[in-house]
């Protein structure tokens, strides 16, 4: 389940329970969901923390925010859906997984008075730098006016992509410390740290890093990983990653003879190189020795070289030298025979001088329902929960018989929903008592094979979250049930598939959006349940 998710579970459960139990089941909630959480406490170091923000602007832990209804008197709560916010282009179950486009609205009436409160996420900075110092860096370099025009072009692009406007350049560096432009820098600081790198550089100038600066930046070995798979000989011979040569295609088999024979180590490099070329010998065919294989190549044919291994060949070269400690040697006229393997353009910072952001050691994330305004619209409740039901095990044995036919990885999802809604198995309740594996042999007996009863497993587990809550047993069965079949998302979800027929294809893009439809007004409906 997505953490946004298992914050309005867990809110909305713990408001329609019994205010007198409240602090109990708080306690209780903790200890489930462990040290990862705080419910007493926002902006705590490495942890998850759940609170609200008020209309006044006040942040209060959920724990001191419950405290606050209690003195009121009665509580009620319900879940509404107030439409998702998604770009045109895309439909609801795609922008689901691409945009922020959350419309689940909790209503909380207490003293009277009812409030409606939206699910935010808040989290801390990534980097030691805030994005208004990244801001004051680019302000300090040389033609700055440069570097926010790069910046406005490529978060005008990511915005564009989003369905938000685009920036210029006199709006960027406000954009980038605004709420909304902080996502910019929380998924593409470091992007925004080299473009600004590269726009300075464009103007041939360098990049001025103040005192003030410069714990907020690293430089890195690019070669550093593959150095530490190395023993020390090893390493004192590795050809950095930016000087490796490779030899160029109209390079002939002479030519290389020559290359090697100019450096004052030729005689170890022959030896390497031949070392190296003999473990890919044919069985049954001769070796060459580092006097058989300068004759062979100076009378093989101009194109000889295409049917060696040039690279193993260079790098042996090159690993020579540097156990010679000497540089490697290229004549003039042998001056197009060998270039750079990873060439870096004009205007690209070679990997070893790219500057990268520190990270902030004391990340951490706020869920923080956000109260809304006086002019919120009550809002629709919805449809009822047993029409949300029967709606959604409809869809679900449309998408169980396409999936099947389809022979899609996803069939076992929407079989287990149906099992978890319908299947004879233990209480779930139960689980608070028993081990699971009672739930596991009834999935087993239903049919289910050992991976889609391990999916089932891991879901159990994370029902169990909600036990201290005291919900219902259709309850419990409705929250596994969106657990096992909340499938929408990116790169390897539900929306990210292409079937090999158009007539397939056109049923699975007519199936999605009504399985997503009926997911989400379940979900809502499962929020108001008890």
């Amino acid at each position: 389940m997505r953490v946004d998710d298992l914050c309005l579970v867990l809110v909305t459960s713990l408001l329609q329970g019994d205010r007198a139990r409240w602090a109990e089941r708080l306690e209780a909630l903790e200890k489930e969901l462990g040290e990862g959480w705080s419910l007493r406490q926002l902006a705590v170091p490495r942890v998850y923390s759940l609170g609200v923000q008020l209309r006044d602007g006040r942040e209060l832990p959920l724990a001191a925010w419950l405290e606050q209804l209690a003195a009121r008197g009665p509580v009620s709560v319900r879940a509404v859906d107030f439409g998702a916010e998604k770009p045109e282009a895309l439909p609801a179950h795609i922008a689901a997984a691409f945009a922020n486009t959350g419309g689940t609205v909790v209503e909380v009436t207490s003293g009277g008075a009812s409030s409606h409160f939206l699910l935010r996420t808040h989290p801390s900075r990534p980097y030691l730098l805030t994005p208004r110092q990244l801001v004051e860096f680019a302000r300090a370099q040389p033609h700055a006016d440069r570097v926010f025009e790069a910046w406005a072009a490529s978060v005008s692009e990511n915005n564009e992509m989003n369905g938000r406007p685009a920036v210029s350049a006199g709006e960027v560096a406000d954009h980038l410390s605004s709420p909304v432009g902080f996502v910019h820098y929380d998924l593409r600081g470091n992007e925004l740290l080299e473009e600004l790198q590269v726009a300075v550089r464009k103007q041939g100038a360098t990049v001025n890093v103040p005192d003030a600066f410069k714990d907020a930046f690293f430089t890195s070995d690019p070669d550093a990983m593959m150095r530490g798979f190395l023993s020390p000989e090893q390493q004192a011979e590795y050809v950095p990653r930016e000087e490796q040569l490779r030899v160029t295609e109209a390079t002939t088999p002479q030519q290389f003879a020559d290359l090697v024979d100019a450096q004052p180590f030729a005689q170890e490099a022959w030896k390497r190189i031949v070392q190296d070329l003999n473990q890919f010998v044919p069985e049954g065919a001769s070796p060459d020795t580092a006097e058989s294989l300068p004759a062979r190549l100076r009378a093989m044919p101009p194109d000889g070289l295409q049917s060696m291994f040039t690279g193993n060949m260079m790098e042996a070269l090159q690993r020579a030298g540097r156990a010679q400690g000497a540089a490697l040697t290229v004549p003039e006229p042998l001056r197009g025979c060998v270039d750079l393997m990873f060439p870096v353009d004009a205007d690209d910072i070679p990997e070893r001088d790219l500057l990268r952001l520190q990270t902030n050691p004391d990340v951490y994330q706020m869920f923080l329902f956000h109260e809304l305004g006086d002019g919120t619209a009550a809002g629709a409740s919805g449809p009822s929960w047993g029409a949300a039901r029967r709606a959604f095990i409809e869809v679900l044995r449309d998408a169980s018989r396409f999936a099947s036919e389809q022979k899609s990885s996803y069939a076992p999802a929407f079989e287990l929903a149906l099992f978890a809604l319908e299947g004879q198995a233990p209480d779930y309740g139960g689980l608070a008592r028993e081990p699971m594996q009672a739930h596991l042999d009834a999935a087993k007996a239903a049919g289910f094979d050992d991976w889609p009863v391990e999916v089932f497993g891991r879901k159990l587990e994370s029902l169990s979250l909600f036990l201290p809550l005291g919900p219902s047993e259709e309850k419990l069965r409705a929250l596994l049930a969106y657990l096992l079949c909340d499938i929408f998302g990116g790169m390897g979800s539900w929306n990210d598939q292409y079937f090999e027929t158009p007539e397939a294809q056109q049923q699975y893009e007519a199936l999605s959006p009504r399985l997503f439809a009926a997911l989400s007004a379940f979900f809502v409906a499962t929020l108001n349940a008890h």
